[in-house]
């Protein structure tokens, strides 16, 4: 990191714009990003979000804007100490390394190079070059010379005060992005199909889950998101996630599993549409529109399944449909546009007289795994969550959906 970068970033948020910024301290757009992007490297996490045409600090960038803030004015008053005026343009052109300046403190606290070289770890030579390097940047000698050794002058003193308080506002900052990578380290990390709605199983279990897990990992926080089963297979691969709550039993290579619940599955539909048809699937299938999850998604499977068994090819090419990632969308369509739609028998609004189902034999049951990646520290998350879980009442077949 080098100070130039703290003094733009700090514009960057104060400004809320890369260009405003440009302008400001005189430097190319190009390395006005440059910088902020620096500085977000080194503390690992973002700093802004883009609103319209507007920069926004996120919360982390509020949270360090002061510090910032008051880095760049120690960059601008070490800007200031030679030939120049110490404006944002001369302090966006000090690209000191903060380790050079950190180097000069330690000069400075032992009152010799050689003693300081020493310290560090590395070679006099090297140390001699970094503190003339310093001095030509900040245009003006910093340390007196003399045979016992070399002693910070009036300018070098200043630096020293100003270095110190810029090398505390760094540690702070930094210190605290260890504390993030340590965190993130240390996170389990839980991918879910996206539940149905509120009062869905999904919910109920990743509800659960997210609330016991403290008392049995407290070192361990718990991180949860939802996609679809395809992802969440793929990212358990790529140990994007250490468990998964999966609504397929196709598993790839090298992923344990267990089913953890099961439901039958219905097609439902509003309570005329069903008595029309007189429980008769393929008719229902053929005569109404259908309202589908993604082809990704472990409910989408059923329904090929059942459709391969049911009807010809001729027939499931000449299916009317739409497919719709959301449930409440699905419900709405079935309710009141005449839309037919397979859930899960535990997912039907109960008791609504306006829709009614149609149950599917066992062999379409729905089945909910947890799945890892073989591996033991895998297989502890797995077990502990089946702890966790154990007391929830799960439906086995839930076979009792809104009568016709």
């Amino acid at each position: 990191m080098d100070l130039a970068s703290l003094l733009i970033a700090h514009h960057v948020l104060a400004l809320g714009g890369i260009r405003e910024t440009a302008k400001v301290v005189d430097r190319p757009v190009s390395s006005v990003s440059a910088a902020l992007a620096r500085l977000q490297f080194h503390i690992a996490t973002p700093l802004t979000t883009t609103s319209g045409n507007r920069i926004q600090p996120t919360l982390e960038g509020v949270r360090i804007g002061r510090d910032l803030q008051r880095a760049a004015m120690l960059v601008g008053e070490l800007s200031g100490l030679g030939d120049k005026d110490g404006t944002p343009e001369d302090g966006a052109r000090l690209s000191v390394p903060l380790l050079a300046l950190q180097r000069f403190l330690v000069v400075g606290r032992s009152g010799s190079i050689r003693r300081a070289a020493q310290e560090i770890g590395i070679g006099q030579p090297q140390l001699t070059r970094q503190i003339r390097s310093l001095e030509r940047d900040l245009g003006l000698p910093l340390l007196d010379r003399a045979a016992a050794g070399a002693v910070p002058n009036a300018s070098g003193q200043r630096v020293i005060a100003l270095g110190e308080e810029l090398e505390a506002i760094w540690l702070k900052i930094s210190d605290h992005a260890g504390d993030r990578f340590r965190r993130a380290a240390s996170t389990t990390r839980v991918g879910s199909v996206t539940p149905l709605g509120r009062e869905s199983l999904i919910a109920r279990i990743l509800a659960k889950l997210a609330a016991d897990w403290p008392k049995h990992m407290p070192r361990r926080p718990l991180y949860i998101s939802s996609t679809n089963a395809e992802e969440l297979l793929s990212g358990i691969t790529d140990r994007t996630y250490d468990l998964v709550l999966v609504d397929t039993l196709d598993m790839p290579p090298g992923v344990e599993h267990r089913v953890i619940s099961r439901s039958g599955l219905a097609m439902v539909g509003a309570a005329d549409v069903i008595a029309d048809q007189r429980g008769d699937l393929r008719q229902l299938l053929l005569r109404h529109p259908i309202a589908l999850p993604s082809l990704k998604s472990g409910l989408r499977q059923k329904f090929g399944a059942l459709t391969e068994d049911i009807l010809t090819a001729y027939e499931r090419a000449a299916l009317t449909f739409v497919e719709i990632d959301s449930i409440p969308v699905i419900a709405n369509l079935v309710s009141d546009h005449g839309y037919i739609a397979l859930l899960p028998l535990w997912a039907i609004p109960q008791p609504d007289e306006r829709m009614a189902a149609i149950a599917l034999p066992e062999a379409y049951d729905m089945h909910l795994s947890l799945a890892w990646k073989k591996g033991a520290a895998a297989e502890t998350i797995a077990r502990t969550a089946e702890h966790i879980l154990g007391s929830m009442p799960f439906p086995v077949t839930g076979r009792n959906p809104p009568a016709a």
